[in-house]
């Protein structure tokens, strides 16, 4: 578990995070966000995939101050719908032990058909290969905003 979990949780509850105003649909897993100021630009679209829902929620809150919209799935069969549906979505963190369709798996059919597609992987079991982005669960938080921060810039 990461610090930040319970701030972002009860904020997300009264529906303002940091200085974000959010919308959210019955509809669909999106949240989307309106920055006061954005720290990395216009048209960041994030997707969070992990099994637990505790730690998919709490990367989702910290994702929304840093993307215009975050979309939520459970595995990669999720993601690779979600991604479908929106295809503009330019950032992903997944786990990558998960049910149906792992990390791994989904990053590599996701990038067949979105090879600009950035992918950090969070995981406290496995490990992708040297070449990807990855942070070992538990994780501070500050390491996962260096993290995206470092993937939405490149």
């Amino acid at each position: 578990m990461f610090l930040g979990i319970d701030r972002y949780r009860l904020e997300r509850q009264c529906g303002v995070v940091g200085s974000t105003t959010m919308e959210s649909s019955a509809k669909d897993n999106r949240i989307v966000t309106t920055p006061v100021q954005s720290d990395c630009g216009a048209h960041n679209i994030g997707l969070v995939l992990d099994d637990d829902a505790l730690i998919r929620e709490s990367v989702a809150a910290v994702l929304e101050d840093m993307c215009d919209c975050v979309y939520q799935g459970g595995d990669g069969v999720e993601g690779l719908r979600l991604l479908n549906e929106h295809p503009d979505i330019s950032l992903v963190v997944t786990d990558i032990a998960m049910p149906r369709l792992d990390g791994l798996a989904f990053a590599n059919a996701a990038r067949q058909l979105y090879p600009e597609l950035r992918v950090l992987f969070v995981s406290g079991m496995q490990r992708p290969p040297e070449s990807e982005t990855f942070l070992e669960k538990p994780f501070p938080l500050r390491a996962l905003v260096s993290a995206v921060h470092q993937l939405l810039d490149a």
